[in-house]
C-alpha cells in the first residue's frame, strides 16, 4: 500500500541526525545546511562536511523516492485538491532524490536548481495536506507544522550563506514533513479500514 511508504520518514530525521553526530567534521546542526553532510571532505582542516558524504546522498535519494511514491494515492482521488496535495509532495520527493544526485559539492549549481522546488512545495505540502484533507485535532497538528515549514522555508532563503542559524532554518522548513507524513499515513489508513468496516 503506498501509504506506508510514509510511515518510514521519521527514519530521515534519525538518519540526518547521526550522520551529523557520526560522520560530521565539525559540522553545526545550528549552523550548517543539511546538504553539508552530502558534502565530502577535500582536506584534513574542512569543517561543515561530512566524512561519510555517500550516506547522506543516499538518504536523500531513497527518503525522497519514498515521499513521492507515498503520495501515488492521492493522484488517484477524483478531488482536485487531493491531487493538488499529491502533486506537490510527488514534486518535493522527486527533486529530494536530485539533491542526493547532484552534490553540491560536485553540482552546485544544478544542486541549487534542484533543491529550490523542495523548498518550495513541501511546505506548502504540509500545509494544504493538513487543512483540505484532515480534521480535528490531526488538522491542527499538521496546521502547526505547516506553518513551521513556511517560516522556516522563508528564514532559510533569508539567511542563506550566512555564518549562524542557516541549518536552524533549514531543518524548520524540511523537518515538520516528515513528521507530518506518517501521521497523515496512518490517518489515511484508518479512514480506509472504517470505510471497509473494519475495527
Amino acid at each position: 500500500m503506498p501509504y506506508a511508504a510514509w510511515l518510514g520518514q521519521p527514519g530521515y530525521l534519525a538518519a540526518e541526525v547521526l550522520l551529523a553526530l557520526l560522520a560530521g567534521v565539525h559540522y553545526s546542526l545550528a549552523d550548517d545546511t543539511i546538504s553539508a553532510l552530502g558534502t565530502g571532505c577535500d582536506s584534513p582542516t574542512s569543517t561543515g562536511c561530512s566524512s561519510a558524504s555517500w550516506a547522506m546522498n543516499l538518504v536523500f535519494v531513497v527518503f525522497g523516492a519514498l515521499q513521492a511514491v507515498g503520495a501515488v494515492p492521492l493522484l488517484r482521488q477524483d478531488a482536485a485538491r487531493a491531487r493538488v496535495v499529491g502533486w506537490l509532495w510527488v514534486v518535493a520527493g522527486t527533486f529530494s532524490v536530485g539533491v542526493g544526485l547532484a552534490p553540491v559539492d560536485a553540482h552546485p549549481t544544478l544542486h541549487s536548481l534542484v533543491a529550490l522546488p523542495v523548498f518550495v512545495a513541501q511546505p506548502l505540502a504540509v500545509l494544504l495536506h493538513a487543512r483540505w484533507l484532515t480534521t480535528g485535532r490531526v488538522r491542527v497538528s499538521g496546521t502547526a507544522l505547516g506553518v513551521a515549514a513556511v517560516v522556516g522555508a522563508v528564514a532559510f532563503a533569508v539567511l542563506l550563506g550566512a555564518d549562524s542559524w542557516s541549518g536552524t532554518a533549514e531543518r524548520l522548513a524540511i523537518w515538520p514533513a516528515k513528521l507530518w507524513l506518517p501521521l497523515a499515513a496512518l490517518t489515511q489508513l484508518r479512514s480506509r479500514r472504517r470505510a471497509f468496516g473494519l475495527p
